[in-house]
């Protein structure tokens, strides 16, 4: 969206020049420091890895911001490309909500396995839910139309001012833990059935799965996706010792985030080694719980939605997607089933990737 400053309709009167001089000398002194103690955009940094002309797309997607550390995987077909800038294909990102994409398909696997259905309740999960949060299904969730919240409500209010607080601080603002998950839908309010996007609704997705098959989620993650493909560099942390951190979209230090109870909206840690793993598996429909990408409603006027996954309509051609963000992190992955063509961008830093699209689709007019 393009938008342009308005001038201003108030009006004020000149102060003596004396006056104005210190004004002007105070502004400087003012800028000069916030220009000392703030980073300022200054495009791609570090040593370039991998296939030149994947990062120069990729530079020319994505433009001259605040970068750290980006990399990226070009798939075509089966054939793989790497590129980065101070990073490779096996450095480790935060890659916020593609985790989503890992609960879907943790959720559509244990509909195969005959463990839950697609209309499963919340009521049935956990059997002490009564009103109307024990009517929503897990399906409705998975698709982001479940009238639940988009983020998980503070049970009290230092946690909401500690929430508000890690804003500031640039640290993980998820403080609950799995049973905290649990006990909040208690007194949630369940509003209208209709598509909003929803943290929350993913972490009760994620928590209800690991209550159905008495395993922890990290552990679900493990045994029934990233071990069976192969992918070692992919984990959800149990906590934030040792963690590398991100940095914010001005360039300031993001710790990291675990989530907690809300792992399942966002946690997980991978590299773009992994990442092609992932997208080409899902892509080829061998990955456990592929059939999660499968477009089942309109989510906007420009995308479908399967279980988490985004499928564009104003595209050419359309691409199956998901992105993530986190305090220090963004991230983006999309395919084309049918061309084969595939795209992952990773940075640590709050700057949008998601223009990478670009690279193997144009958007239509």
């Amino acid at each position: 969206m393009h938008t342009t400053d308005a001038p201003s309709t108030s009006t004020t009167t000149a102060g003596p020049p004396r006056r104005r001089m210190t004004a002007f000398a105070a502004a400087a002194i003012a800028a000069a420091l916030l220009a000392v103690i703030t980073p300022w955009p200054r495009g791609f940094q570090g040593t370039p890895t991998g296939d030149a002309a994947l990062m120069s797309a990729l530079e020319g997607a994505l433009g001259s911001k605040h970068w750290q550390h980006v990399a990226a995987a070009r798939i075509d077909g089966d054939e793989v490309t790497f590129a980065g800038t101070g990073a490779d294909e096996h450095t480790e990102f935060e890659i916020g909500s593609i985790t989503k994409t890992f609960t879907a398909a943790l959720f559509a696997d244990a509909i195969d396995r005959g463990e839950i259905d697609a209309d499963t309740t919340l009521g049935e999960v956990w059997p002490q839910l009564d009103g109307k949060v024990a009517e929503v299904t897990l399906e409705s969730i998975a698709m982001q139309r479940s009238g639940l919240p988009s983020q998980e409500p503070a049970p009290s209010f230092a946690d909401g001012v500690g929430t508000l607080l890690s804003n500031y601080l640039r640290t993980d603002p998820y403080r609950g833990d799995a049973a905290d998950i649990v006990a909040s839908l208690e007194a949630v309010e369940v509003g209208k059935a209709e598509p909003e996007y929803s943290n929350y609704g993913f972490a009760v997705l994620g928590q209800a799965i690991a209550e159905v098959t008495g395993k922890d989620y990290a552990d679900l993650v493990a045994e029934r996706l990233t071990e069976p493909l192969g992918m070692k560099e992919t984990s959800v942390p149990g906590s934030a010792d040792g963690l590398s951190h991100g940095y914010t979209a001005s360039g300031l230090p993001a710790g990291p985030w675990t989530m907690g109870g809300s792992a399942p909206a966002g946690a997980i840690r991978s590299t773009t080694h992994d990442m092609a793993i992932w997208l080409r598996a899902v892509r080829d429909g061998s990955a456990p719980g592929a059939e999660a990408t499968e477009p089942r409603k309109d989510f906007d006027d420009s995308d479908r939605i399967g279980w988490a996954w985004f499928t564009t309509e104003n595209r050419s051609p359309n691409l199956t997607w998901h992105n993530g963000g986190t305090g220090g992190y963004r991230s983006f992955l999309a395919f084309n089933a049918e061309s084969g063509h595939g795209i992952v961008v990773l940075n640590d830093s709050a700057n949008d990737v998601d223009a990478a699209a670009s690279i193997i689709s144009t958007k239509g007019a």
